[in-house]
């Protein structure tokens, strides 16, 4: 229990103020007077587990009074409180109780479930970050201890994304039964085959257990996705995706952090598969705790259509599979470049990952915040073209220039995910999103493993491979073209504006009103 207490000195219109329910973060009760005269108010709607507030007033003479205001509240948002509890202490304590949108947190008063929901998945998005990445940062000391070159490793990764068919066809079942059930098995499902993958004896069943792996893991990703932007109030989807790209790149750091394994002894990659053991008790611990989404529940009650406009479809499922001849090799044959062509030892390849990351961890809210309040296609589409001409640039230098054009690329590239990824999920009805999400998987991952395999040829052929992935930085910049002049803009609109066949929530009474027959 978090207890915020402030005395003041107020005047008697000061007193009044405070005397209102509070509609801003939580929804309050109409007060109730004890013989003492103290106010106590309660929570209608908010995002707590437990929450009062009370006020006793006692005159100091003159025109002034003296005002003790305690609020005791319980988050409800699990494991990530500490991080947001400063600045919720702050707008608790704040006199000015006008709803309004904060940098980090939205203007309408969000539910319990609704906080929980975002948390826990937020945490399962680590899970996924971490299982997500390991194939493309470990996969060059397997291919050293298994004694196979560079266009084997890059076949390999392409051979991996195969696995993505494996989610497209359970994301389906995600618009019949629901988000919860399907991101707690595909969880528990990557987690088994990530170790198993620890026992590998050669590159073919490393490579075999890995597709079925990261196959879940992309559909763990949409679903996380999906949810977030699903559950939340239209002024901060962007900044909801944030969060869980947050976590989600907080997974992926946790692989760079013990990367150095690899070195510590011979096959030290496989102690890095062994670590999802510990994610066990703490999944089952989440899916305890894991809520539903209003919107599937809604959606589902009312049995909403689930037409798909395939217009929308085509543009984003080619974003998405032309952005990803470029994104995935670049980021997943990193390493393969600062080992090979730089001669980096796996604890410099570490340090580098990590230093080049860390600006792009405070570009992520940053870019969710701009989307949010200035829309998705500008900030997305030229944060999407800075990122990927830096990055190319990165591959033909060394020394500081690499860094610092690496460091602008990932930067700008973590800044564009909030403003881009949530079209997957908004621009499509509910019951259809699993699907969609599914179809879109294949697409991004057919051009993710297709520009793996230009590249690997390539690489051999000039005996270059920086060259080899800068010929490939077309696809995000027409990509960048192709949103600034064909997406539509959906920020600070309700999903239901996009799909008038959904339900609309209310967001005052959690309910949802039918808008078809």
């Amino acid at each position: 229990m978090t207890v915020v207490e402030r005395t003041r000195q107020a005047s008697a219109a000061e007193v009044k103020a405070l005397r209102q329910p509070r509609h801003d973060l939580v929804h309050e009760s109409e007060p109730v007077v004890d013989d003492d005269g103290r106010w106590t108010w309660s929570m209608t709607s908010g995002p707590f587990d437990h929450y009062t507030r009370s006020l006793e007033v006692a005159s100091e003479g003159g025109d002034r009074l003296r005002t003790v205001e305690r609020t005791e509240f319980s988050f409800a948002v699990p494991l990530w409180w500490p991080y947001l509890l400063p600045l919720l202490k702050r707008a608790i304590a704040d006199t000015d109780r006008r709803p309004r949108r904060r940098w980090w947190w939205p203007r309408e008063v969000v539910t319990a479930e609704t906080a929980r929901l975002v948390g826990t998945i937020g945490t399962i998005g680590t899970m996924a970050g971490y299982m997500g990445v390991l194939i493309g940062q470990t996969i060059t000391f397997a291919a050293e201890d298994f004694g196979v070159g560079d266009d084997v490793q890059a076949n390999t990764l392409a051979a991996a994304r195969i696995g993505v068919l494996l989610s497209f066809v359970f994301l389906r079942r995600a618009d019949r039964t629901g988000r919860r059930p399907l991101i707690i098995r595909f969880a528990a499902a990557a987690i088994a085959l990530t170790v198993a993958t620890a026992a590998a004896p050669n590159l073919y069943l490393f490579g075999a257990t890995q597709t079925l792996a990261r196959g879940l893991t992309t559909g763990l990703l949409t679903l996380v996705t999906l949810a977030c932007t699903e559950e939340v109030p239209a002024s901060s989807r962007a900044l909801s995706i944030s969060f869980a790209t947050l976590t989600t790149g907080f997974g992926a750091a946790v692989v760079v952090w013990v990367l150095p394994l690899a070195d510590l002894v011979d096959g030290g990659w496989r102690l890095i598969y062994l670590l999802p053991i510990l994610f066990v008790p703490l999944l089952w611990w989440l899916s305890k705790a894991m809520p539903e989404t209003r919107r599937f529940v809604a959606a589902d009650a009312t049995e909403a259509p689930a037409m798909v406009n395939w217009r929308r479809f085509a543009l984003v499922g080619l974003a998405a599979f032309v952005s990803s001849l470029f994104l995935s090799p670049a980021s997943q044959l990193r390493n393969e470049f600062l080992r090979d062509d730089l001669g980096y030892s796996a604890a410099g390849v570490s340090a580098f990952q990590l230093l080049i990351s860390l600006p792009a961890t405070a570009a992520v809210p940053i870019g969710g915040i701009l989307a949010d309040r200035l829309g998705r296609r500008w900030v997305g589409s030229v944060a999407l073209a800075v990122a990927a001409s830096a990055l190319a640039l990165s591959y033909q230098l060394s020394g500081p220039g690499l860094w610092l054009a690496a460091m602008v690329g990932m930067s700008l590239s973590a800044a564009a995910v909030p403003a881009l990824r949530g079209y997957q999920t908004e621009l499509f009805p509910t019951r259809a999103r699993g699907r969609v999400g599914g179809m879109l998987d294949v697409l991004a991952v057919s051009g993710s493993a297709l520009g793996l395999i230009v590249v690997g040829v390539l690489s051999v052929r000039w005996d270059d491979l920086g060259s080899a992935i800068g010929v490939m930085v077309f696809g995000p910049l027409l990509v960048a073209v192709l949103i600034v002049l064909f997406f539509p803009e959906t920020a600070h609109r309700e999903l239901e504006e996009f799909n008038p066949g959904d339900p609309r929530l209310d967001t005052a009474t959690n309910t949802a009103t039918s808008t078809h027959r």
